[in-house]
């Protein structure tokens, strides 16, 4: 099991401005975004975590976490090494298949940590509270993944250069991000901003063609894109009542996504919530510079 050798305690993200990079750094390494940031999911930890406790919001979760992770060539996890970057309290140890041989969850945010550790810590899964970008272990990952985390992160190249370096070669990177390209979507979302108070109102929204420009300054190559949520999605973020009719409403819309994302494929990007973009490590040093883009199911 990987062991963190160095942890440099900081907080979660956002992409970049050379101002926030100098903050960061005149700040110990925790810009003033990320403070903010960290701050905030300290302040919500119970009702962030309530969400994956939630009938209706759970089965919504769990397919996100799956869908995420179907982007990747290979879907069996078996005697694979994982990180999850953004754990939140952990609930994913809760939805992935339990073959992997070990898992490693962090988050900046201790309020979350300690939901994690007390509830979802086991022998073969760890959570730790650390910035992504300072992150050292001991022994790379078969997968590193996120959901919904990356465009919190105010130096998000730097991010993604040190979890490549965390991975083993021929390891993946595996990122669900929400996406601007469906205008009603845009306009639900700034509307959450309004009314919701434990919402960031300083997230960004990244296409999938800047993920893949990141991955492929960062060295990945093998890039692979695929859209996610169309009906779902609301029903992961937000704990609908009551549960008697939401909770239903929640599987039919999973099963729906299913079935309309494994026939439109990338077809189905315009309208979808989020997309999702994997990159491989390279097994040989020389191949980072034929950054190829692989066209997803």
């Amino acid at each position: 099991m990987s062991t963190i050798t160095e942890i440099e305690s900081s907080a979660d993200p956002k992409p970049t401005s050379a101002d926030s990079a100098t903050e960061a750094n005149a700040l110990g390494g925790e810009s003033s975004f990320e403070k903010r940031d960290r701050e905030l999911f300290d302040t919500i930890a119970g009702k962030y975590a309530a969400k994956d406790r939630s009938p209706s919001a759970r089965p919504a979760r769990r397919q996100r976490l799956l869908q995420t992770l179907a982007a990747l060539p290979e879907r069996s996890l078996h005697g694979k090494r994982i990180l999850e970057v953004g754990c939140g309290a952990g609930y994913s140890v809760d939805y992935l298949p339990a073959d992997y041989d070990c898992y490693l969850g962090i988050d900046y945010s201790e309020m979350l940590i300690d939901l994690a550790r007390a509830e979802r810590q086991t022998d073969r899964a760890t959570f730790a509270t650390t910035n992504a970008r300072d992150l050292k272990t001991d022994e790379p990952f078969d997968i590193i993944f996120m959901i919904g985390v990356l465009h919190h992160m105010d130096q998000m190249d730097e991010v993604v250069e040190n979890l490549v370096s965390l991975l083993a070669p021929g390891g993946w990177l595996v990122v669900n991000e929400p996406q601007p390209n469906n205008p009603i979507v845009g306009i639900a979302r700034r509307l959450r901003k309004q009314v919701d108070a434990s919402y960031s109102d300083e997230q960004l929204e990244l296409t999938g063609r800047e993920m893949e420009n990141c991955f492929a300054d960062a060295g990945l190559t093998s890039l692979r894109q695929r859209p996610q949520g169309l009906l779902s999605t609301p029903f992961a973020e937000v704990p609908m009542n009551p549960s008697w009719l939401t909770a239903p409403a929640s599987r039919i819309a999973c099963g729906l996504d299913r079935g309309i994302e494994a026939i439109a494929g990338r077809l189905l990007t315009p309208l979808t919530w989020n997309v999702v973009v994997a990159g491989q490590k390279p097994t040989d040093p020389q191949s980072t510079t034929q950054n190829s883009r692989t066209p997803s199911e």
